[in-house]
C-alpha cells in the first residue's frame, strides 16, 4: 500500500502486523523524522498505529526486553505492538500512535520532562550496557574535521572545537542511563498531557549532560542551562557541562548529515548562529 504522499510500500508482514493492531487499513501518512527510517501513521478502522523501520539491533532490543524496566522507574513510553522480522527490509516496530506533540511552551525546564529524564537515569547501567550495537557517543578529532567540512569552518573555529573537544571527554563516562536523544520532537504527551519519550535507539550510559542539552532547543544561553539543571535538582551535572553537551550534540549532527537530508538542512540553518554561539562558551 502506497501512502499519498508517495512514500514506500510498507513491508506485507508490518502491514499485517499492523492491521491486526489497528483494523483494516484505511490510509498511510509518513510522520517524517530526522532518522532517515520510515515513520509512518498507520490508520485503521479501529484506530491508528505507528510503523518504524528497518529499526537498528539496539531499537529492537529496548523494543522487546525494556517496556517493564520503564514502566517500573516510571518512564512512559509508546506501547510496543510487535516486532515483525522481514527477510529483505530488516525489523520493524509496530507502536501506540500518539497524536499531540509536547506543546512548545513545555521545551526545555519542563518539571514532567525533567523528572522522566531523572527517571530513566536511575535504570541499572548492566541493563544497558550489554545492548547488542549500543551507541557510543563520543568527540575525536575525526568527528570534528567532519563537522568542520561540513559547517565549512574556518581554522578559528576548527582550533576552538578543538578546544571544547578535549574538555568534553568526561561527558562520555558511563555514569548513568541516557536517553542520547530526548530533543523536543522526540516527545509527545497522552490524554492526561503526561510527557511520553520517543526513539530509545541511542539508548547508552553517559553523563546526564547529554540529555539536558539534547531536551533544550536550539542553542540556549546560560539561563536556560541553568533551568534544567535546576529543575533536575540533586546529581545535577553544571551549567558549563549542559552548553558543552550542546556544542558536542551540533558537532556530532554536523558530522553525520549527509547532503539533501532534514538533518543536513537543519545543520545549515543553525550554522552561523552556532559560531557566534561557541565564541561565548
Amino acid at each position: 500500500m502506497r501512502a499519498p504522499d508517495g512514500i514506500p510500500s510498507l513491508p506485507p508482514k508490518v502491514l499485517a502486523a499492523a492491521s491486526a493492531c489497528a483494523g483494516g487499513i484505511t490510509r498511510i501518512e509518513s510522520l517524517g523524522g530526522l532518522s532517515g527510517r520510515i515513520v509512518a501513521r498507520v490508520q485503521g478502522t479501529g484506530r491508528s498505529v505507528v510503523a518504524k523501520g528497518p529499526v537498528s539491533t539496539p531499537e529492537v532490543e529496548v523494543a522487546r526486553r525494556f517496556p517493564e524496566l520503564l514502566l517500573r522507574h516510571s518512564v512512559r513510553v509508546p506501547r510496543v505492538f510487535a516486532t515483525p522480522e522481514t527477510a529483505d527490509d530488516g525489523t520493524w516496530i509496530v507502536m501506540e500512535y500518539l497524536p499531540d506533540p509536547l506543546p512548545q511552551g513545555r521545551w526545555g525546564a519542563d518539571g514532567q520532562v525533567i523528572a522522566m529524564l531523572r527517571a530513566l537515569h536511575t535504570l541499572p547501567s548492566d541493563a544497558v550496557e550489554d545492548l547488542p550495537g549500543r551507541y557510543l557517543p563520543g568527540w575525536d578529532d575525526a568527528l570534528t574535521a567532519s563537522a568542520a567540512s561540513t559547517l565549512g569552518a574556518d581554522d578559528a573555529v576548527v582550533d576552538r572545537l578543538a578546544v571544547l573537544a578535549e574538555r568534553a571527554q568526561p561527558l562520555f563516562d558511563p555514569r548513568c542511563v541516557v536517553s542520547g536523544d530526548p530533543n523536543p520532537l522526540n516527545w509527545r504527551v497522552d490524554g492526561e498531557q503526561c510527557p511520553v519519550l520517543l526513539d530509545l535507539e541511542r539508548l547508552t550510559v553517559a553523563s546526564p549532560a547529554l540529555d539536558l542539552a539534547i531536551v533544550l532547543a536550539g542553542l540556549p544561553d546560560r539561563a536556560a542551562a541553568a533551568a534544567v539543571t535546576a529543575a533536575y535538582g540533586a546529581g545535577a551535572p553544571t551549567v558549563d557541562e549542559v552548553l558543552l553537551a550542546k556544542a558536542w550534540s551540533v558537532v556530532e549532527l554536523a558530522a553525520t548529515a549527509a547532503d539533501g537530508t532534514p538533518a543536513h538542512d537543519v545543520v545549515m540553518y543553525v550554522r552561523p548562529a552556532f559560531f557566534s554561539w561557541l565564541e561565548r562558551l
